[in-house]
């Protein structure tokens, strides 16, 4: 995601939101069959840096089928891990048959302990081309992240709990990771979690702290004019004030991993941010000045924390409601700013008219609807422009205008509450779970507001919204 200032717009990865919401619910693996509880060990390790190949080496213990079948986990664009010459060997290292299937391996390893190996390249290009650009793992001369989805084939059996990740770069440095790790070592809990594990190693500077009952550890990179403490304050008082409008978090441990952007300026966005699962990767401006700290750029944290509830735990049911997920996200991103005291009120309110401004000028505006804006390559910004700013513009008339139907009892955060507490598990929304949970709170239907406001062009809702949050 990219902060608003600079011509630039938010990025969520529908992608990757759609991927972890349905892991996160084991969807993928609840219904296989439970066996003798097989125990899973895997290695990453750097073959070779300059080709950016890693080679995945894996042991199963306690395996009693005949056959086991490996497969990549893909997103929802179909992208999957693709990798390169598949082997397998019993425990006294004898070759086993491992043949395709479509697109899964199935290793004959006749009911006994096996080890299956293979090599993954990794090719990193510019992150905002649309092969590549949802790829959170990176490979760099001094330091990396690797995340699992990325890189494993996973076997299609229930394992034990616990399934233990080396990594070994050979960058030296240390480690951090989405799940607790000792020195190179993870421990994920389970299959589902395995895709969503995220290691960040090398010549990273770890912190960890505990807000509340969350753990939340920073990983962070390069030189910045604000220490790393300060950065790290400020994201805890954003975590603070967003479990506080929630009540609750969905995950109890988050991982921060915050890089330098490695594309700035001309056609490439500042500030950049992808949420997965319990992963934030906050990609910034290495050159942005420390009184930033206390500006819009920390809506990036403020966005892709806040996904945590719009976006993963209500995971969006198809493009034509990514107005809500982006466009209530990126309102409450700046007002979570302002409760929290990180920008002035003033300052929100020169953002707000500089969304509001940029709507208006926006080539798109008037012929085409909220609902329907939508670039998923990111590379028409006037469209994904769009997107984020008649979304938050439309958050924000929702918001008054559902204060203004209750005499204030009710506002979009209780509503938004609402749909999260009556998905606890995680669950997708679309636009008629929100009609129905405003109905519900308010007593009020609000289906032509609605289908004024982002189904038409240049709706006149827009003129004159305030928020119930001040």
């Amino acid at each position: 995601m990219s902060h608003l200032f600079r011509g630039a717009v938010y990025r969520i990865s529908a992608i990757c939101i759609a991927a972890a919401a349905a892991l996160s619910a084991g969807s993928s693996f609840s219904s296989l069959p439970r066996s003798e509880e097989p125990f899973i060990h895997y290695e990453i390790a750097l073959k070779d840096a300059r080709l950016n190949v890693v080679t995945v080496r894996a042991r199963i213990f306690g395996v009693c089928a005949k056959r086991v079948a490996l497969r990549s986990v893909g997103d929802a664009s179909g992208r999957k891990c693709e990798p390169i010459a598949v082997r397998a060997e019993d425990s006294r290292g004898a070759p086993l048959a491992v043949r395709p299937e479509g697109e899964r391996w199935i290793v004959e390893c006749r009911g006994g302990d096996f080890i299956f190996e293979y090599d993954v390249v990794l090719t990193i290009e510019d992150r905002y081309s649309p092969d590549v650009r949802t790829m959170i793992t990176f490979l760099g001369p001094d330091h990396s992240r690797i995340l699992g989805r990325d890189v494993f084939l996973i076997p299609e059996i229930v394992p034990a709990d616990g399934i233990l990740v080396d990594v070994a770069m050979g960058q030296g440095g240390t480690l951090a990771a989405t799940h607790r790790s000792v020195r190179n070592r993870i421990v994920v809990p389970d299959l589902a979690e395995l895709p969503l594990m995220l290691a960040a190693t090398g010549d990273y500077r770890m912190l960890s702290r505990t807000v509340g009952s969350l753990e939340l550890v920073l990983a962070i990179a390069e030189g910045w004019s604000a220490s790393d403490e300060e950065l790290f304050d400020v994201v805890c008082r954003i975590v603070s004030e967003e479990v506080a409008l929630f009540g609750s978090s969905p995950k109890n441990r988050y991982l921060f991993v915050c890089d330098g952007n490695p594309v700035g300026g001309g056609k490439g966005f500042d500030y950049y941010g992808i949420h997965y699962g319990g992963n934030m990767i906050l990609l910034l401006d290495p050159g942005f000045d420390r009184a930033e700290l206390m500006d819009a750029p920390m809506a990036v944290i403020a966005h892709e924390f806040f996904h945590n509830w719009n976006g993963e735990a209500l995971c969006p049911r198809g493009d034509d409601f990514l107005w809500f997920t982006e466009g209530v996200t990126a309102y409450f991103s700046y007002r979570v700013l302002e409760r929290a005291n990180v920008i002035t009120s003033g300052r929100y309110e020169g953002r707000r008219r500089a969304i509001e401004e940029r709507y208006r000028a926006n080539r798109y505006a008037s012929t085409t609807a909220i609902g329907d804006a939508a670039n998923s390559d990111l590379s028409d910004r006037d469209m994904v422009n769009l997107l984020y700013d008649g979304g938050f513009l439309a958050a924000e008339a929702l918001d008054r205008r559902i204060a203004d139907e209750t005499g204030g009892r009710v506002s979009l955060i209780d509503v938004l509450r609402r749909m999260y507490e009556d998905a606890p598990g995680g669950g997708t929304a679309d636009e008629a779970s929100f009609l129905r949970a405003v109905a519900e709170l308010s007593g009020k239907d609000f289906s032509a507001f609605v289908r004024d406001l982002v189904h038409a062009p240049a709706p006149s809702g827009l003129a004159g919204a305030r928020s119930s949050l001040e």
